[in-house]
């Protein structure tokens, strides 16, 4: 693919036929000398039939006193095309002697950038200073319109002075000849080459010229020849690549990609619903599983089970367990509700301290996880309290992380409701998201540069995106996460209609901390919490002892607000004690500074 024009490309030539332009500042200039200037520009061109233009530039570069090491020229190479945006004109050069009278260095460094031949002169390790004379001599090829459409001529229009200079050019002068005589000369000059200028033809030679071009403005001057002067001079066009021509939206293109982009989305789609992943008991209520020693034929689950609703959790399923049952995931407000959870089983005793939370080992019977060993040993590993302060060092960085782990190996290895682990799923089909997305990237330049179907890629890259937004819901869950997915929601449904007089209590149990860590996990926590203030406030409820606020059990109308700021603190303190140990591994990798081999940071630069 070519190189782009940008912006700030100098010189663009006048009319369709544009040619050379003397512009173009390398990132080399020294644009500070704002004392310098061009005392004489002196341009002699000859061309021949073919259309070969023989240049010879002369000039008198006036450092005054601040001295440089020489000049340099920006010959556009590709120019647009005034009505036509699809192709690039091309100019090309062949670069002669560089000379002067004067003795200054004439090295000549060359490059290509954006659209331009740079052409450096001068000794990087040499400066020269007063009024310096160089000459520089090329041939260029481009510079013709044959039998242009308006005047019916062989034209030169030629911008030889390009507006991109950054000096003063003084005493500016062209003198052109060509295989027979002018019949019609032009010279305009200018920010936009739009004032005239003097100008003169005597048979085959023409003079233009101007007594003061300041920077950023121009000189154009055209020639115009009998029709057939010039053989074979045609001008030479090349592919210009821009979104019109890469990503058309054509009829073709917009129906292929539209068809694409559906099917895609569809089999992503479809793949994703919950009856092409998911397996269910068939022939059985959803929620309902098979007695000890019956067989129940297995196949794909309704995309839409109905939902009966349940008074109590699904059974032996703990809070954090269902939390990754109902996403494939296991996220903080998970762990948060299995800390909660264990406080509301008599593990855990969670006072307010200051603005911050205190946990109190506590000691009982009742029966662990192995994700519920993990958040104790963890939480106590330093003593018998912990608050959530100090769960913000990187010794407890594991909690989160560990915790999350853990879980979804239990709900896969021991609990069986799901296929394989979810995350598992979810980072492959995130890969696989990625690989698409790309694939479309790729598939679109070659398109784009191949034929201009470039928009044909869209529908791969929309797949892929899709495939990574939705790729925690390719964690296939078994028969038996179904039927427990089934009674989780059933129970949601209670949690989240039930009213204060519909409670059903049971003797020597404390509903409202019981269900409380499902009413977390499923995103109604406030509502639960209301209704048992109100319970309280009527002296129909007694709270347990396993949450101590700052007036003692009597959790309160304040209650809410307080378990809201304790599942958002505890949440940051487990995420910023993972940080901490991060940034400690990243500070302390490594060899010794005294070893030597680098440190951190760094960086370099430089300049001509």
């Amino acid at each position: 693919m070519t190189r782009t024009l940008r912006a700030t490309v100098l010189g663009i030539l006048a009319a369709v036929l544009g040619l050379l332009v003397f512009a173009g500042a390398p990132a080399t200039a020294r644009a500070d000398e704002d004392n310098w200037a061009i005392n004489r520009y002196d341009v002699t061109a000859r061309v021949d039939a073919d259309g070969t233009a023989h240049v010879t530039v002369d000039l008198d570069f006036d450092f005054a006193d601040e001295p440089g090491h020489g000049p340099f020229v920006a010959l556009v190479e590709q120019q647009r095309v005034e009505g036509n945006p699809d192709v690039w004109r091309r100019v090309s050069y062949d670069l002669g002697e560089v000379t002067s009278s004067t003795g200054a260095p004439t090295d000549v460094e060359t490059s290509h950038e954006d659209g331009s031949l740079l052409v450096r002169i001068g000794d990087e390790d040499v400066e020269v200073g007063g009024v310096q004379n160089y000459r520089l001599e090329y041939t260029a090829r481009g510079l013709i319109a044959p039998q242009q459409a308006t005047s019916g001529l062989d034209e030169v229009n030629w911008n030889v002075v390009g507006t991109g200079w950054q000096v003063p050019l003084r005493n500016v002068s062209l003198t052109l000849s060509g295989p027979t005589n002018i019949q019609r000369t032009a010279c305009f000059w200018g920010s936009g080459f739009t004032e005239p200028c003097t100008h003169d033809a005597t048979a085959a030679t023409a003079t233009y010229s101007h007594d003061l071009l300041e920077p950023g403005e121009g000189l154009q001057a055209v020639a115009g020849f009998p029709s057939g002067t010039f053989v074979g001079a045609g001008p030479v066009f090349e592919k210009r690549y821009h979104p019109g021509n890469l990503f058309p939206l054509t009829p073709a293109t917009g129906l292929v990609t539209a068809a694409l982009t559906v099917l895609g989305v569809g089999a992503v789609l479809l793949r994703t619903r919950r009856g092409a992943r998911d397996e269910a008991y068939l022939g059985l209520t959803p929620g309902v599983r098979p007695a000890p020693g019956q067989e129940a034929a297995v196949g794909a689950a309704l995309a839409k089970a109905p939902v009966t609703v349940a008074f109590t959790p699904p059974k032996g399923a703990r809070p954090g367990e269902v939390g990754v049952l109902l996403d494939a995931t296991a996220d903080d407000v998970d762990v948060t509700a299995t800390i909660i959870d264990l406080a509301v089983r008599g593990h855990v005793q969670i006072s307010e301290a200051g603005r911050g939370w205190r946990f109190t080992e506590r000691r009982t019977d009742d029966p662990l996880t192995g994700p519920e060993a993990h958040v104790l040993n963890t939480l106590f590993s330093a003593g018998n309290q912990v608050t959530t302060k100090e769960l913000e060092d990187k010794r407890y960085h594991d909690l989160l992380p560990g915790t999350r782990g853990r879980l979804y190996a239990r709900v896969t290895r021991d609990l069986h409701w799901f296929a394989e682990q979810p995350n598992h799923s979810r980072t492959i089909a995130a890969f696989a998201g990625v690989a698409i997305a790309v694939a479309g990237v790729i598939l679109g330049a070659i398109l784009a540069v191949a034929a201009g179907w470039g928009l044909v890629g869209l529908a791969l890259l929309i797949t892929g995106v899709l495939v990574m937004a939705l790729s925690n819901r390719f964690g296939r869950r078994t028969a038996e996460g179904s039927a427990v997915l089934a009674e989780a929601k059933g129970f949601e449904l209670y949690l989240r209609t039930a009213e204060a007089d519909q409670i059903r209590f049971e003797e020597g149990i404390d509903i409202f901390s019981r269900y409380l860590p499902y009413a977390i996990v499923f995103g109604v926590a406030d509502r639960w919490v209301k209704i048992f203030s109100d319970l309280a406030a009527r002296g129909q409820y007694t709270p347990d002892d396993w949450y101590i606020g700052p007036s003692g059990f009597f959790y309160g109308a304040s209650f809410g607000n307080a378990l809201n700021s304790l599942s958002g603190n505890l949440s940051s303190a487990m995420q910023a004690s993972v940080a901490n140990q991060t940034q400690a591994t990243a500070g302390s990798s490594g060899g010794s500074g005294f070893s030597g081999g680098g440190g951190f940071g760094g960086g370099g630069g430089g300049g001509w």
